[in-house]
């Protein structure tokens, strides 16, 4: 039952819920492909990424070249993101993901969160959801 102040259809519900998930899916395949182009045409140019912790990839990535940039080095350190669910808001997408890879002799294996938020199509906030910063930083160090 949609919410008391809620007047959509659950059809349409449906077809937000699934127009939402292409939008993430679109920019989350750029995102593991390291595709500049692709993270340029999912993305809006104002786009922030944040990251908690102290290693190479925390911090606010700010714009297409700084999420271009995250990528790289994501795919340099051999990262591998593999969704596990998805739960929707009215204007961002919660994604549980597990991460895992080897780089330099340390493994990282670990479940995250990220919260994107969706204007006019495109991508224009991922906030990340650490359960452990630790060895995050230590992955990415």
């Amino acid at each position: 039952m949609p919410g008391v102040n809620s007047s959509a259809a659950p059809d349409d519900e449906a077809a937000t819920m699934q127009r939402q998930r292409a939008i993430v899916g679109a920019f989350a395949t750029a995102i593991v492909h390291d595709d500049h182009a692709d993270i340029a045409e999912h993305a809006t140019p104002d786009i922030v990424w944040t990251i908690p912790g102290s290693s190479v990839v925390s911090g606010r990535a700010t714009g297409i070249d700084d999420v271009t940039r995250l990528a790289d080095t994501f795919a340099q350190y051999g990262l591998h993101i593999t969704p596990q669910g998805f739960a929707f808001g009215r204007d961002t997408v919660a994604v549980t993901l597990h991460d895992t890879g080897e780089h330099n002799g340390v493994r990282l294996e670990q479940d995250v969160v990220n919260v994107l938020t969706i204007r006019g199509d495109k991508i224009s906030e991922v906030t990340a959801h650490l359960t452990d910063i630790d060895s995050f930083d230590a992955y990415f160090s």
